[in-house]
């Protein structure tokens, strides 16, 4: 189905509709970072839901001195890029590009016009711009950043890296024996380890260099911790890419990957090391009897309601897991 035009009223609805229906994340982009008072209100209920905010804002790095409105939001971070002339909303379902501006409420002052995209109709075109949003925050100063926004200590040396990287048997990898910063492989070859975190300490993608160039499956996750994609390398190349889509009953995700995703879910909320993380690992080794949190967790990531019967072991959470979404 194609994409949705907005009229100036249309578009002032729906981009306050898409604030307060935000789930999980919440990305602005604005030029100008003035907020109208109605647009702040939706933000601070955002962030009381503990939806992930980011905010970037172009043009003078200036606008934020004097503003005090965002200093005790816990989910919020705010970046600022100076090539930024563009204002872009979106959650996890939805996005619009506009030309409205955030600092006036009033559809009735200027037309602003816009066009939405849902994520269910208008994949190809929404996963495009989340993917240009993603690359602008990649390249953005952080300005701000709330109490949940811890800044991570970041493992530099291999030996540190190899010591935290979890699937290492998913990669044909048994030693984590290094021999000059690299692994050996069945194949008998060397690859560097690659890894990198969001600021809360999720791990953010993984994978493995061959000569100084990715090679092999590249594990992409969301901020959620949930694996996002699998992009697929050829000394450097770029060859394939498998996109999580689990909303999608039709089209199952791999039991590994919703693995991944539920351990990079405990390193997340438990702050654990686990790297000896997989399928016959029992939940208590790792999360005790604090089992809630990770249900709930995975459970409102997933929009299903009730999923888990008294795992053992993370093999039995995939399943169920597996089977609330396919079966």
């Amino acid at each position: 189905m194609a994409a949705e035009f907005l009229s100036s009223v249309g578009t002032s609805y729906q981009v306050d509709r898409l604030i307060s229906e935000a789930v999980n994340e919440l990305v602005m982009f604005t030029p100008t970072l003035k907020l109208h008072e109605s647009y702040i209100l939706r933000l601070r209920q955002a962030d009381e839901r503990n939806v992930r905010i980011t905010l970037v804002y172009g043009r003078e790095r200036n606008q934020i001195k004097g503003q005090r409105w965002f200093g005790d939001f816990r989910n919020l971070r705010i970046l600022y890029y100076d090539k930024l002339n563009s204002t872009v909303f979106r959650n996890e379902k939805e996005l619009i590009v506009t030309s409205l501006s955030l600092g006036e409420l009033s559809p009735l002052i200027y037309e602003d016009l816009g066009v939405l995209l849902m994520k269910v109709r208008n994949r190809k075109a929404f996963e495009d711009g989340m993917y240009e949003q993603e690359v602008i925050c990649e390249q953005a100063d952080e300005v701000f950043a709330g109490s949940n926004f811890p800044k991570p200590e970041v493992a530099v040396k291999p030996e540190e890296m190899i010591a935290e990287m979890p699937y290492l048997s998913y990669f044909g990898i048994e030693d984590k024996q290094l021999s000059n910063g690299k692994l050996k492989v069945p194949s008998g070859k060397l690859y560097a380890p690659e890894m990198e975190y969001y600021n809360d300490g999720t791990i953010k993608f993984q994978g493995f260099l061959k000569t100084g160039q990715r090679h092999g499956e590249y594990i992409f996750y969301a901020y959620e911790g949930f694996v996002r994609e699998v992009v697929i390398y050829e000394n450097g190349s770029y060859v394939d890419k498998i996109f999580c889509d689990y909303e999608n009953s039709a089209k199952p995700i791999s039991k590994y990957y919703l693995l991944f995703g539920i351990g990079n879910s405990v390193r997340k909320l438990y702050k654990k090391n686990i790297s000896e993380l997989y399928f016959d690992t029992e939940l208590d080794v790792f999360i005790g009897q604090e089992k809630t949190k990770l249900f709930y967790h995975i459970e409102r990531f997933l929009g299903k309601k009730q999923i888990f019967d008294q795992p053992l072991n993370f093999k039995d959470m995939v399943d169920q897991v597996y089977t609330a979404l396919y079966e």
